[in-house]
């Protein structure tokens, strides 16, 4: 018993200083502006709308289904290795102990999720006038309480089937808890006892069934490793993750922007540079992701001031990772067999940075004249991203040894 603590122990210290030697380089200076901008701009737009918000505004659904939501998915962190396959054998009369440290681990670190939903929520619920302090409260309760259990059922469940059917029980679940908080929030406590009740024996059932299957080893295992990957893919957008092989994909649909150059031609960094963007699905969709949300901010943001301000953090954003992404790589590349000076690649990457930028303040022209119109406002965000960009480009350190 006492082994299987020390195991989770040691695990669990060795995981901590591993997400704390990346998120160092994580929240940095550049992340903690644009977190700054983004959510004071959001605070704004938020403060303002609430001021007009309809009484008879569905808030009751809304909070529902968002902290429904951040409650039913409830993934396990078991820190399972692949070695535990043969030597867990032994001791797999202990694993109760290992996996109850694991599973309240997992309530612990995902509960802040679905608190910040309901603290976000409150104010259009004060605004609205749907529910009472003390309806606020149980929320909170519930909240603390189901999302312990949903951990466990999840788990139960996961056990049970090997990881089959997974999205079926985050849908029953989620059916269940959102039906409850909108009870809740309409006053109808009498229907809240029968649904408790069937939470209950939902995740009851599920741990007698999983009492009777061995422990699938190779589910937890590959469930853990996707976690991981999941973090160091994110990671990589800020640093070099050594372990990480990041996938390539040729998109066709771009092959007419990396035509290939004349030899004659002195722009061999540039042409490897525009392929790496292209081609590499860890830059490429972050600068798409970070593209996409600011288009859709300025459809759905009505005031000027805040999407000024959103639009530009994300337009650092873009630059800034975009920089850092393209910079890394300290294994043989390429330009390293073309007969050109170090000192040609940094421009290239800055030149390639710009005009992804322009591409990107472009689309959110584009968005900002089919919702304002042929204005100023429009023309002044273009101006702001395009700003924002080059002095980002033009002011973002060196990192000469990645050359």
């Amino acid at each position: 018993m006492n082994n299987m603590r020390e195991i989770w122990g040691t695990r669990f210290v060795h995981y901590m200083t591993e997400l704390q030697k990346y998120l160092k380089y994580v929240f940095t200076g550049h992340l903690a502006i644009v977190l700054v901008f983004t959510i004071g701009a959001g605070g704004y737009a938020y403060s303002e709308w609430l001021k007009d918000v309809p009484a008879n505004f569905p808030v009751a659904y809304i909070t529902a289904i968002l902290i429904g939501a951040a409650l039913a998915y409830s993934p396990p962190v078991t820190l399972i290795k692949q070695a535990d396959t043969v030597y867990f054998l032994p001791l797999e009369k202990q694993m109760e102990s290992y996996l109850s440290r694991a599973l309240s681990w997992t309530t612990f670190s995902q509960l802040p999720l679905p608190f910040i939903l309901f603290i976000i929520v409150l104010p259009l619920l004060s605004a609205t006038e749907t529910g009472s302090k003390i309806v606020y409260i149980w929320i909170a309760v519930f909240i603390l309480v189901f999302k312990w259990i949903f951990v466990e059922t999840e788990y139960y469940f996961r056990h049970a089937l090997s990881g089959r059917w997974v999205w079926l029980d985050r849908t029953i679940r989620f059916l269940l808890i959102s039906i409850l908080l909108v009870v809740l929030l309409s006053y109808n406590p009498l229907i809240i006892v029968p649904i408790v009740i069937i939470i209950g024996i939902y995740c009851v059932y599920w741990r007698n069934v999983k009492s009777k299957k061995p422990f699938p080893y190779d589910h937890f295992i590959e469930l853990e490793q996707n976690r991981m990957m999941a973090f160091y893919r994110f990671a990589n957008y800020f640093t070099d993750v050594p372990h990480l092989k990041g996938s390539v994909s040729r998109r066709a649909w771009l092959g007419f922007l990396t035509r290939p150059v004349k030899l004659e031609s002195a722009v061999a960094q540039s042409y490897l540079i525009k392929r790496t963007f292209i081609r590499t699905d860890d830059i490429f969709w972050l600068w798409v992701r970070l593209t996409a949300i600011a288009v859709v901010g300025t459809f759905f943001i009505p005031f000027p001031i805040v999407i000024f301000i959103f639009a530009g953090a994300l337009a650092f954003a873009s630059a800034v990772q975009l920089i850092y992404a393209l910079r890394s790589g300290y294994e043989f590349r390429m330009d390293m067999l073309f007969p050109e000076r170090e000192d040609t690649r940094p421009g290239a990457i800055r030149k390639i940075v710009r005009k992804v930028q322009w591409i990107q303040a472009g689309f959110v022209l584009i968005a900002a004249l089919y919702f304002y119109g042929i204005s100023l406002t429009p023309f002044l965000l273009l101006a702001i991203i395009l700003l924002i960009s080059e002095i980002t480009i033009r002011y973002t350190g060196e990192k000469k040894e990645a050359y």
